[in-house]
């Protein structure tokens, strides 16, 4: 048990007998803090953390599952059900994929992660059934905030409550940074405490030139980025005076403070992630109406040939911003990060060859991307299952945005740039299972994509209630 997880416990328990509303408060603030845990097992290399956001979300599923028992109640709301069965089915492909293993009984031989031990026969071990129960507790997860943000009431303490761990993670990134600058000790111990080797990424640097990189309580730059960008949709409505979180000047500022710490995070997600969530905002404003096709490329055209220059020029003509775009970009494809990075992927779709129906099973193969991961894993037929769930959420949404203010429009079209950018991120990374912020992205956009189904069309064309999310300016 770490001390935070001394701290957090007596928390835990008292939201467990008291209150699931601030259980699930809890789970919400912590998704975004994946370096930061309760309990540590093991070391070094082999060392795993049991994640805040995971000790807190498994609690609010225990006490809604009592809940659950005591009521005599299982089913799943009819809104849901559609998304929910995609969700489901994925689950299920990943636990019949661990018959593969069984199957092949060592006649395969798998790469180690990091390629500096021997390969290793394949077998069925604790570690695949730990990942699979890993995927299954998200997956509940996801389907659990969804039931919970059903309404505007509901989805506007969410949006709160998330907003609320962004600034924190982002402040805390830019009390690195100055760490960094000046030479003070940074305090690694309370929110960088995660006993596994994969969140150790507040050590990076940017070996070139000497630059630490900023992580805050991420288990690396990339996934800072990447939490980071999925909550800029968020503050879009207050830049478009349509709506806000918490004011319109607030929501503004904490945009700008989200830039610079992505900015701060030498990250390529962070720099590839703003050029799609501007792609995304350009569909989905033509989607609307709010621009013609003939406007959008007229508009968003010169402005990203504008910013294309402009950061042109700053590599150039600044010798420490070509430095780090040399470092972050330019030479990351000879690093041995990079090299270490292709060679799990062209291991990894070696297994697919091989076995592409189910693949090896769940959690057999490591590879840094998700399209790989998931065929080397769980076959075509998992990967076809898991992106046509995403598609089915996506389309749902799609479906139903319209140019109106309302508190659900704002939060469908704010969680649907949210889960876009994300998915698209986690292309250039890795399958996101450890974070919490993506099941809590999922749920949220199940969320909105089923919250006017089944309604009568007048229910649909109800005003925003008072205190909704993303509520509009009077």
């Amino acid at each position: 048990m770490t001390p935070l997880g001394y701290i957090l416990l007596p928390l835990g328990v008292a939201g467990l007998l008291v209150s699931p509303r601030w259980l699930y408060r809890l789970f919400v603030f912590w998704t975004l803090f994946s370096a930061t845990s309760v309990l540590n097992v093991g070391e070094a290399q082999n060392g795993s953390a049991v994640q805040v956001w995971m000790f807190f979300g498994a609690l609010w599923i225990l006490r809604l599952g009592l809940e659950r028992v005591s009521l005599f109640s299982f089913s799943i709301d009819n809104r849901l059900k559609r998304t929910s069965f995609w969700m489901i089915a994925f689950l299920v492909v990943a636990t019949i994929s661990l018959v593969m293993p069984v199957l092949i009984d060592g006649s395969l031989l798998i790469a180690a992660p990091t390629f500096e031990g021997d390969p290793t026969p394949l077998v069925l071990t604790g570690h695949n059934i730990t990942q699979l129960l890993y995927l299954i507790f998200g997956g509940t997860l996801a389907i659990c905030v969804a039931h919970a943000n059903l309404t505007d009431d509901n989805r506007e303490e969410t949006e709160r409550v998330i907003l609320y761990s962004g600034i924190f993670l982002a402040c805390w990134g830019i009390f690195q940074f100055l760490c960094n600058i000046t030479g003070l000790p940074y305090p690694d111990f309370l929110l960088n405490n995660s006993g596994s080797a994969s969140g150790q990424g507040f050590r990076q640097a940017l070996k070139d030139i000497g630059v630490q990189r900023v992580s805050s309580a991420a288990v690396e730059p990339s996934v800072l980025a990447q939490a980071l960008l999925s909550l800029l949709p968020l503050t879009l409505p207050a830049w478009l005076k349509r709506g806000f979180v918490f004011s319109r000047r607030r929501d503004r500022l904490i945009a700008l403070l989200f830039v610079v710490v992505l900015i701060l995070s030498t990250s390529s997600v962070a720099y590839v992630g703003l050029a799609i969530l501007g792609l995304t905002y350009v569909v989905y404003s033509v989607r609307t109406g709010r621009f013609s096709k003939r406007k959008a490329i007229a508009v968003f055209v010169p402005v990203g040939i504008l910013a294309t220059a402009i950061v042109a020029v700053a590599i150039i003509s600044v010798p420490f911003v070509s430095q780090i775009a040399d470092s972050v970009l330019l030479s990351k494809a000879s690093s041995g990060s990079a090299i270490e990075r292709a060679m799990t992927i062209s291991y990894a779709f070696g297994y697919f060859q091989k076995y592409p129906i189910l693949g090896i099973g769940w959690g057999s193969a490591t590879s840094h991307d998700v399209i790989v991961k998931l065929l080397s894993n769980v076959g075509i037929v998992g990967t076809v299952v898991f992106f046509w769930g995403i598609f089915s959420i996506v389309r749902s949404n799609w479906r139903r945005i319209s140019r109106g203010n309302s508190p659900l429009e704002l939060s469908r079209e704010a969680w649907l740039m949210s889960l876009v950018s994300f998915v698209l991120t986690s292309v250039l990374i890795e399958f996101p299972l450890p974070f919490g912020n993506f099941w809590l992205i999922i749920g949220m956009s199940m969320a909105t994509a089923a919250t006017a189904r089944g309604l009568p069309v007048a229910a649909r064309a109800r005003p925003a209630v008072a205190n909704a999310p993303l509520r509009t300016e009077p």
